[in-house]
Parts: structure tokens; C-alpha cells; sequence
């Protein structure tokens, strides 16, 4: 009996110490650290500076969303944004001259959902908001010339599977970078429109159009819009998929080259797809693949100066909450490099 009692003891002292050694080791190499090399907690969205040096993006921490700044290479971080408690601050965008940035504000009330925009200096001071308290706004972007912002408005939010819930019934607006001159540009029966891009001439805004075919189901189409007459062109990628859903698709600033995220079929689970990233030109011609994750890649971001672009990658893709990582590739699928954002110490938010 008093062996199988010092047994017992030996064994819970062991799993004692063992305990302490750990939380030292937590508190003392973690919490003291002014930084920690971090992915968990990246948003799904990106903006490039106009130089192709610097980075904005949303990163959450108890999950609320801030704004942060770093090095196109995830160095040097800094927070631009605090926002209150049950808001988060999502969908940054650069203006063409890398002054501003404009950014949606996430405000998550009883049963319902908010986004509103605003626009800030490059770092984070002089914030204005320019849209009404009862709007969802989905995504928006800078003109080539600074004065007017287009975005995107969701009249209603759907309950449903992974691919229809959200906001839906959406369309496109303008409005002055005052916040004047609100104006509706798209009338249609689309149940989603995301992804929003501008060539570097300002002649035509690119985004991603979803709609219900009666015969064929949920389909998706890259529309490029001519800012002027508001009249579409509708590209889709040729290639030999059973389904035509694309995710995400950003035109190139020149306008020759897109490149997106489409499905195909997991060869894991074929009830399920994966979204890997693409590039075609702007005739839906000459598709090529950049990626092959077998996951989900989100936002496609195109650098100025580089045959390159940005994207981001959900490691937990079909296996729980969104995992987000940040990558960057050359339009050819070479050079491939992962960014690991040096996330400063969590100063909180404001209440």
C-alpha cells in the first residue's frame, strides 16, 4: 500500500514539474518578446503600396480585426488601426499615390451585419468615414486618379452552404474620395459580386460575378466593367473544368493578364472542391496554374514593378476555422516564398 502510495506521488510530482516547466517557458520566452513570428490570426485580404514595398492587412485577435503596416517581406510591423470592441476592420486598399488607404469596417451587432467605409492617411491618421449606418459593404477601390472610390453594396445576407451564404444581391457604386456623389452602376440579378480590381488607366474595374443558370446551377464569370458606359464583358477561363465557379480574379494594372482562383474537384473528397490560382489573359485564353495547395486561395494581389503577385492560402481549407498564410509567386508559378508576419506585441483595442 505505501508503494503503490509513493508511486502514485513520484508520478504527480513528475507531471508537476512538468507543468511549471512549460508555463516558465511561456511566460519567459513568449509574453517578454516584443514580436513574435506569427501566422494564425492573417485575414483573407491584402493591399500592395504602389511601389511594391509595403504591406496592409487585417491580422484578429480575439476576434476583432486591426490594421496593420510591415515590409512587403512581413518585417517591421505596426498597427494602424484600433478598432472598438465587436468591430474589425477589413478589405484594406492603397490609393494609386500610396497616401491613402481606404478599409471596411466590420461592425457585428444582434442578428445582423455591417460594413462600413472609410478612408485614412497611409499611416492610419485623419480616419473619415464616407458611407451611411445601414449599408453592407463588401469591397471597394480607388480610382486611377484618387477622386472616386467604387464598392460594393449587399441589399441582403443568406444563410446557406459554404458557397451561397453571405451577402448577396450585390452591386456596384461610386462615390466621391469626399464621400459625395453616391451613385448606382450595376442593376442586375446577380447573387454575388466580389474581388474588385481597376487597370492602371482607370478604363475598366474588374470583379467577380456570381449567378443561379436554371439549367447549369451556381456559375461564376470575371466581368470587366468600362468605367465609363458601365457596359460588361464577361471572360471565363478555357479550360475543361465540370465546374465553372471562379473565387477570386484581380486584372493585371497593364490589363492583359488575369489572374484568379478557381475550383476543381478534390481529388480527397469530390463532394468538396479546392480553389487553386490561375492566370489567363484577357480573353479567357492561354490558362495556366500557379498553385497546387489543394486548399483555398483567396485574394490575388499584383505587384507593379514585378511579373509577381501576392496571394493568400487557408491551410485549414474543409478542416475548421480559416487558417490564413500570406505568399508571394511570380505570374509563372516560379520563385514561390511564403511571408511570415513579425506580429508586434497585441496593444488591444479601444473600447
Amino acid at each position: 500500500m505505501k508503494k503503490q502510495t509513493l508511486k502514485l506521488f513520484t508520478i504527480s510530482l513528475i507531471g508537476f514539474v512538468i507543468i511549471i516547466s512549460v508555463l516558465l517557458y511561456f511566460f519567459s520566452e513568449r509574453f517578454t518578446r516584443s514580436w513574435l513570428p506569427i501566422d494564425n490570426g492573417f485575414g483573407e485580404t491584402v493591399t500592395l503600396s504602389p511601389d511594391d514595398q509595403s504591406i496592409v492587412f487585417p491580422f484578429y485577435q480575439s476576434g476583432d480585426g486591426a490594421l496593420y503596416k510591415a515590409n512587403v517581406d512581413g518585417s517591421d510591423v505596426n498597427q494602424l488601426t484600433y478598432p472598438r470592441q465587436a468591430e474589425s476592420h477589413v478589405h484594406p486598399r492603397y490609393s494609386s499615390d500610396g497616401e491613402k488607404i481606404l478599409f471596411l469596417s466590420q461592425e457585428k451587432g444582434e442578428g445582423e451585419l455591417m460594413q462600413s467605409l472609410y478612408v485614412m492617411d497611409s499611416d492610419g491618421s485623419n480616419l473619415i468615414r464616407l458611407s451611411g449606418d445601414d449599408e453592407l459593404i463588401t469591397d471597394a477601390v480607388f480610382s486611377e486618379d484618387d477622386q472616386t472610390i467604387y464598392y460594393l453594396v449587399a441589399q441582403d445576407y443568406q444563410e446557406g452552404n459554404e458557397l451561397e451564404e453571405g451577402p448577396t444581391n450585390i452591386d456596384v457604386y461610386s462615390i466621391s474620395a469626399k464621400g459625395e456623389n453616391k451613385e448606382r452602376l450595376t442593376h442586375d440579378d446577380s447573387i454575388k459580386k466580389r474581388s474588385l480590381s481597376l487597370t492602371e488607366d482607370g478604363t475598366k474595374l474588374g470583379f467577380v460575378e456570381w449567378m443561379r443558370d436554371e439549367d447549369e446551377g451556381l456559375t461564376s464569370s470575371f466581368v470587366l466593367m468600362d468605367t465609363t458606359t458601365s457596359e460588361k464583358e464577361y471572360i471565363n477561363p478555357d479550360f475543361d473544368f465540370e465546374t465553372n465557379l471562379i473565387y477570386s480574379a484581380k486584372i493585371s494594372p497593364g490589363g492583359d493578364l488575369v489572374a484568379f482562383s478557381a475550383a476543381s474537384e478534390n481529388p480527397r473528397k469530390k463532394s468538396q472542391f479546392i480553389y487553386e490560382m490561375y492566370t489567363m489573359d484577357s480573353d479567357g485564353k492561354e490558362v495556366e496554374p500557379i498553385t497546387s495547395f489543394r486548399t483555398l486561395i483567396t485574394e490575388p494581389v499584383f505587384f507593379r514593378e514585378k511579373d509577381r503577385v501576392l496571394f493568400i492560402q487557408d491551410q485549414s481549407w474543409l478542416r475548421g476555422k480559416p487558417n490564413y498564410k500570406l505568399w508571394a509567386v511570380d505570374i509563372n508559378g516560379d520563385q514561390i516564398q511564403s511571408i511570415t508576419l513579425q506580429m508586434p506585441q497585441f496593444s488591444g483595442t479601444i473600447l
